[in-house]
């Protein structure tokens, strides 16, 4: 996998201009976004970001996005195949608001630099970085984020598409080697970070994802809003969200997940192990008796071993 070893000893960078990215202008932008996202927004300052969920009023995930104030604007990143459907999502809740949303993703550039040496590369670009996770600076025309992948250093930057080519330079030259897509999601998913419409999606809510870091349990109402809350204070979900390590490097043919003879679920984000010695991982939502970490699984014919990748 092309970069994988830069991204796990080195720096490596790779072009994540593909994600959605709108624009949210307008005096009442923050209020509105804060009403309808699971995260709290009003209470940021301008420099930091937020990890959110968006739901319907039923509590399912419709996207998940990273939200970041600037001084006149916010800006939500999301997945590429949820862009649309985020961007109609919000629009539908402005009446009588004034906020108006740009989609920016076709004429911005987004790379990410990742892995032990990525800070001192793109300190190089910024005499000051950015230190808390989502938290963010300019730099001339680039924009720093740091987006760390789990235990692994990262940043993104965005900048003006006509930059891209030059960004792209300075970053070689300055020892990040690229990255292919494949080294960035095996990097992902050795980190145990589920990613929306891959492991997760529409047909879930924020519990059974274990990713309550994009839930605010304090700000009040937004919707989905009564469904989280009845789930948190009266029962447990049936399924849950886990990480899966096998025994093997390989994969086996059959992604079924069973746990003492029975189906509970299926293996998402396939990840075979590397030359380094790494075994296959991935993810899956499986019934709760199966979701205890270390509990021992079969997908397909290969044991594996259940891990917790609750965040909170």
């Amino acid at each position: 996998m092309r970069g994988y070893e830069a991204l796990r000893q080195a720096a490596a960078w790779r072009d994540l201009s593909s994600r959605g990215r709108l624009k949210a202008t307008g005096a009442d932008r923050a209020r509105l976004i804060h009403a309808i996202a699971s995260n709290a927004v009003e209470s940021l300052a301008p420099g930091q970001g937020v990890y959110s969920f968006f739901l319907d009023a039923q509590g399912h995930i419709q996207a998940d996005s990273n939200i970041f104030v600037h001084d006149d604007h916010l800006v939500i990143d999301s997945e590429p195949d949820a862009a649309g459907s985020l961007l109609t999502h919000i629009e539908s809740y402005i009446i009588m608001d004034d906020v108006t949303l740009e989609d920016i993703g076709p004429s911005t550039a987004l790379l990410e630099v990742a892995g032990p040496s990525s800070r001192d590369i793109v300190a190089s670009l910024s005499q000051q970085l950015p230190d808390a996770p989502l938290a963010f600076v300019k730099a001339n025309s680039f924009t720093i984020y740091r987006a760390p992948i789990g235990a692994v250093e990262g940043f993104r930057i965005s900048a003006p598409l006509s930059d891209r080519d030059r960004l792209i330079d300075k970053l070689e030259s300055r020892g990040a080697a690229p990255a292919s897509e494949e080294s960035g999601e095996a990097l992902r998913v050795l980190h145990g970070i589920p990613r929306f419409g891959v492991d997760f999606g529409p047909r879930n809510i924020p519990h059974e994802t274990q990713q309550l870091q994009a839930v605010s349990f304090t700000k009040g109402c937004y919707t989905g809003q009564e469904i989280v809350e009845r789930v948190r204070s009266q029962g447990r979900v049936r399924r849950l969200l886990v990480g899966v390590e096998l025994d093997s490097a390989k994969l086996p043919q059959d992604l079924t997940v069973r746990y003492d003879g029975a189906e509970v679920g299926v293996l998402t984000s396939p990840t075979p192990g590397t030359a380094n010695g790494d075994n296959g991982r991935g993810f899956a939502i499986v019934k709760r008796l199966a979701a205890v970490p270390d509990t021992v699984v079969r997908v397909g014919e290969t044991t594996g071993t259940v891990t917790d990748v609750a965040r909170r």
